[in-house]
């Protein structure tokens, strides 16, 4: 019984990822424990500290762009976009960018699995997960810049 219960909330996880919907709640461990589980079983490489990601979502629209160090934070209210510092990278089964930004602490966690995007149709590589304070948002990443 128990089992069958982590199956199905591990499963409407999953699809909430995969459909670029929109969280507000906040996230703890358990829901980056779910997330990386959900992962697929493909590692990304060890160059992917590295690599350049270009995370996107939808209601409300956010795109995230990395760049070593640095996050670039774009929404329609701040085109130019709101440069973020990275404090740590963290690279095992997905990719893991944290800091702070003012008095809120921000991970985007970039999950190597399919994900598709729920306006569009274009599908990706990775599914991704944007905190920022107690804003939870998820949707879509490829690489590069």
């Amino acid at each position: 019984m128990i089992q069958r219960m982590f199956l199905f909330l591990g499963g409407a996880f999953l699809l909430s990822v995969l459909t670029a919907c929109k969280q507000s709640q906040p996230v703890g461990d358990v829901a980056e424990f779910q997330a990386s589980k959900a992962s697929s079983s493909q590692k990304i490489e060890s160059s992917g500290l590295a690599r350049e990601f270009v995370a996107r979502g939808n209601e409300p629209f956010w795109t995230i762009k990395s760049n070593g160090a640095t996050l670039t934070w774009i929404t329609p209210e701040n085109l130019q976009g709101s440069q973020l510092k990275v404090d740590k990278v963290i690279s095992v089964d997905n990719v893991k960018y944290v800091g702070v930004d003012g008095d809120s602490d921000f991970t985007l966690l970039i999950i190597q699995t399919p994900c598709v995007d729920t306006m569009s149709g274009e599908t990706f590589d990775f599914a991704s997960v944007w905190t920022h304070g107690r804003e939870r948002n998820v949707g879509c990443a490829a690489t590069g810049g």
